[in-house]
């Protein structure tokens, strides 16, 4: 049971790295949201998963020279690829100085520059509507709730008891490897499988489950097992 399960681990410890990419904001561009949750870093490369992928960014660059230099702050735009491969780079469109980036954001649809892999990634994009008044982006979080909703946009979520799960099935497979002798351990619900096929569908539903940060924390976790 121990061999069985320590196999199992590793496996699915591979095939969730390979399924994980790096979405790197350039100089410029601030990465607000990832998939309708705020970014875990606005300026500096974000874990997320491969498929269909929305992130909401800005421009926050500055622009001109000398004494007419001063940051140029952008809409927040919405924009959707697909990631297949491992690091996808996110650049604003050409802005070297305040007409040119006025003029870049004048159009409907701005042209971000968008690699993966080093080779340009297509994409949608549709500028964010804010409100009304002196602060149109304020709670932008609801704003763009209120987006997905109007466009029925859904994404993978989680609740306290599921982020409650993962925690449970990670200690109770440490303490199944940990233990030399099958008897010393009472099988738990989670690891009660007996085969490799189950035991990863255990663990591959819970993965899916956890949040972008659990996903994370929990491969850095296995890494550790090795």
């Amino acid at each position: 049971m121990k061999k069985s399960v320590i196999t199992v681990l590793l496996a699915a410890s591979s095939a969730f790295a390979a399924s994980a990419a790096t979405l790197t904001p350039m100089n410029g561009v601030s990465l607000l949201y990832v998939n309708g949750q705020e970014a875990e870093s606005k300026i500096r490369s974000n874990d997320v998963e491969s498929g269909t992928t929305q992130v909401v960014v800005r421009m926050d660059k500055k622009v001109g020279r000398g004494s007419s230099q001063s940051v140029y702050t952008s809409a927040p735009y919405v924009i959707t690829f697909n990631i297949t491969g491992d690091e996808v780079k996110i650049n604003h469109p050409v802005a070297r100085s305040k007409q040119e980036a006025s003029a870049a954001f004048r159009l409907p649809e701005p042209e971000w520059r968008i690699t993966q892999d080093g080779n340009s990634l297509s994409y949608t994009v549709e500028k964010l509507k804010g409100r009304e008044g002196a602060f149109p982006y304020s709670g932008i979080g609801e704003l763009i709730a209120e987006y997905n909703e109007k466009r029925g946009i859904t994404f993978g979520g989680e609740s306290t008891s599921e982020v409650a799960s993962v925690a449970v099935a990670a200690t109770a497979t440490t303490a199944v490897v940990a233990t030399s002798t099958p008897k010393a351990v009472e099988p738990s619900p989670v690891v009660k499988a007996n085969t490799k096929s189950g035991n990863m569908e255990q663990l591959q539903a819970l993965y899916l489950k956890a949040s972008k940060a659990e996903r994370k924390e929990f491969r850095k976790w296995m890494i550790d097992q090795e």
